[in-house]
């Protein structure tokens, strides 16, 4: 909903007024003042006002400008309302380049023996880390208002955001990239797993399913299809446009199509 309301204000399909009541019907923004721009700001949507109109700053940047903030979380289990996040990793970009990075363990009692073997990952680990409000309150402000990407994107989005409400700090509003899409529309291989595009490159930034590792990883694909971008897509908004998976609608008798 909220990327139908951005797409709005930026080709001005929508008044500064019903852009407001639209977001005041989001529940997630229920005890946020969304008329508020610096609330909104915070977390996480780069939105301004000039001579009475609304901006969405991603409209205007050029990609080689923008921060991209890559992310991978590990969780002890895959249910974002039951499960918590045990490790985070994310590095920011811009123009290519890595700007900054961010990793933490989280402080948890419960660890499963199949996500220890998965991500190696055991409870020395997690007995004496930061406690999960701790660390996701200085992970949002190392994103601040970066454009969120991730392999698969909306688990690790949701998942953080879901997180961040329920420890007070309110949902993530940032402009989100996904970049298994962004391998899809830029590299031709069989598969887009992560794992799949670290043998199709031939690079390896340590563990695999270790936070810190697999955000390299995702900033390393991403920065590669970068470099195959069509040249018509020049802000930061036209690579969301382009990126994100064209949705489908249902016919009448209930089959789909693009």
């Amino acid at each position: 909903m909220l990327d139908d309301l951005v797409k709005k204000i930026i080709s001005k399909e929508i008044s500064k007024e019903k852009f407001f009541k639209e977001l005041e019907s989001i529940d997630a923004l229920a005890d946020i003042d969304v008329r508020d721009l610096e609330n909104l700001r915070v977390l996480g949507l780069p939105i301004y006002e000039n001579k009475g109109e609304l901006i969405i700053k991603t409209a205007l940047t050029p990609i080689k400008e923008q921060k991209f903030c890559i992310v991978d979380i590990e969780a002890n289990g895959c249910k974002k309302d039951e499960h918590q996040i045990i490790e985070i990793g994310a590095v920011t970009v811009q123009n290519g380049v890595e700007t900054d990075k961010f990793e933490s363990f989280v402080c948890s009692d419960f660890l499963p023996d199949s996500i220890t073997q998965l991500t190696g990952i055991n409870m020395a680990n997690l007995e004496n880390a930061p406690s999960l409000g701790f660390v996701m309150e200085k992970f949002r402000l190392f994103l601040g208002d970066s454009v969120f990407v991730a392999h698969n994107v909306n688990f690790d989005y949701n998942f953080i955001s879901a997180t961040l409400q329920k420890l007070g700090f309110g949902p993530l509003l940032n402009r989100k990239l996904c970049s298994i899409e962004f391998a899809k529309k830029s590299i031709q291989t069989p598969k887009y797993g992560l794992s799949s595009l670290m043998e199709y490159f031939d690079v390896s930034f340590g563990e695999h399913h270790r936070a810190l590792c697999d955000a390299r990883m995702s900033a390393y694909i991403f920065n590669e299809c970068l470099k195959v971008l069509p040249e018509d897509i020049y802000t930061t908004e036209d690579l969301i446009s382009f990126v994100m998976p064209k949705k489908r609608r249902k016919k009448r008798n209930g089959n789909s199509y693009m």
